[in-house]
């Protein structure tokens, strides 16, 4: 591991003004007492400080043999900033234009060094505004205290970084990102700061291909932290990937409240067609059971069980049973969700459901056909209506319980957030 000192060149470079040795010339000395390899030093001089730079680029060449004069870079800093060194702005671009040049030495292991005591005020504050903006990753900031006003027990040469202000920085932008169930952009948030862990990693994959419905992968990045993680996130996917019907939708349900949760309306349409019929199948062929399919090469095996059913009475009421909009079934088609509507209707246990499935169904018909029309939906007419009826149909269906898993995922992965920084 090498560093790479990046440092603005001040007035009192290589010498103060009472003789006593600069902050650059402080620090280079302190790193190499401390046995650190310089591996290059860039110096940004203005207009007014040139001679000074060119004079620490001598010292520095005279005092540390290890370096030599290919491994000092003089850097001029612009004209506007020269002749104006107190623009904060300025300072960080001409700041950034260094960094910039250094990350074309460095390598995985090498840290960028700053110096933020040399220059003005401006110069000093820019490598501290930089760190904490995450320009430069793996870097540290430096200062040196004046001899002539140190206290007892103060060391001149410390370290000051900022890094804390930019993980908080980090740590709230990842906190929305979770919030909204973004795993994948939360996942590219922390990987780019320092808040580091093995677990909160695989727990934002996890919710990543959870949410995916990639539920393979999931259980995949969850088992090798598995002693590290609620064991309730196992249970649940081991459920998933085994396809037990009930766990798949109470999925399907909690994944189609987190896509309107985030406003994405049509992708919320898609699972609220798909979460309908799936609900139906499970429903006539699991707690009705009967042995019927919507494959058009089972439909004649799937219409002979219902002309069997309840003695024929099931049959009957297909017959007679009329559509909201008019019309009677096709009772020689493949089994449609409107037949599988008609069967929850016959028996009087689902009494309770049937007018729900009936207005979802309607509801999704009419949006159905703005979605073939490309007429774009940027809001869910009748939200609360909707919901509900989804709501009671998988209350009694399947037994949903009013907590949704992500928002249980994502407030783990806040804690252990929490946690981290404050260990950080």
């Amino acid at each position: 591991m090498a560093s790479i000192v990046l440092s603005f060149v001040g007035s009192q470079d290589p010498y103060s003004k009472n003789h006593d040795e600069g902050s650059l010339v402080s620090l280079v000395k302190y790193l190499c007492e401390q046995q650190d390899s310089i591996k290059r030093i860039l110096l940004l001089y203005t207009e007014g400080t040139q001679q000074n730079a060119i004079d620490t680029q001598d010292w520095l060449l005279s005092e540390v043999r290890t370096l030599t004069e290919d491994a000092i870079a003089l850097l001029p800093v612009s004209h506007a900033f020269s002749h104006d060194p107190i623009n904060q702005l300025l300072a960080v671009q001409e700041a950034r234009l260094a960094i910039e040049q250094a990350q074309a030495y460095k390598i995985e292991q090498d840290t960028l060094v700053f110096n933020g005591s040399s220059g003005t005020p401006a110069m000093k504050a820019c490598w501290s505004i930089l760190q904490a903006s995450g320009y430069a990753a793996e870097s540290q900031v430096w200062q040196v205290r004046d001899p002539q006003k140190m206290q007892s027990g103060q060391a001149r040469v410390f370290r000051n970084d900022v890094n804390v202000l930019k993980n908080e920085f980090d740590l709230k932008v990842i906190r929305q990102q979770v919030q909204d169930y973004n795993y994948s952009g939360a996942l590219m948030t922390f990987n780019a700061s320092s808040l580091l862990d093995e677990t909160i990693t695989a727990l934002l994959r996890y919710g990543y291909y959870r949410i995916s419905l990639d539920f393979n992968r999931a259980f995949s990045v969850l088992n090798a932290v598995s002693n590290s993680v609620n064991s309730q996130w196992m249970q649940d996917i081991a459920l998933l990937r085994q396809k037990d019907s009930r766990a798949l939708l109470k999925e399907g349900y909690f994944n189609a409240l987190t896509r309107l949760k985030n406003q994405k309306y049509a992708d919320f349409l898609v699972s609220l067609f798909g979460l309908q019929e799936s609900t139906l199948k499970f429903l006539v062929t699991k707690k009705i059971g009967l042995s019927v399919s919507s494959k058009a090469s089972e439909r004649e095996q799937s219409w002979a069980t219902l002309r069997q059913a309840e003695q024929g009475r099931l049959y009957q009421h297909l017959q007679r049973y009329i559509l909201p909009r008019g019309g009677a079934l096709r009772l020689d088609e493949s089994i449609s969700r409107y037949v599988l509507i008609a069967i929850v209707d016959y028996f009087p246990q689902f009494s309770p459901i049937a007018q729900p499935f009936k207005e979802l169904n309607e509801y999704c018909d009419r949006r159905n056909e703005y979605v073939h029309e490309f007429i774009g939906i940027s809001e869910i007419e009748d939200e609360a209506r909707v919901l509900g009826n989804l709501r009671k149909i998988m209350k009694q269906v399947v037994g949903v319980s009013e907590e949704n898993p992500f928002d249980r995922l994502n407030q783990e992965i806040c804690n252990l957030l929490d946690r981290t920084l404050m260990q950080g």
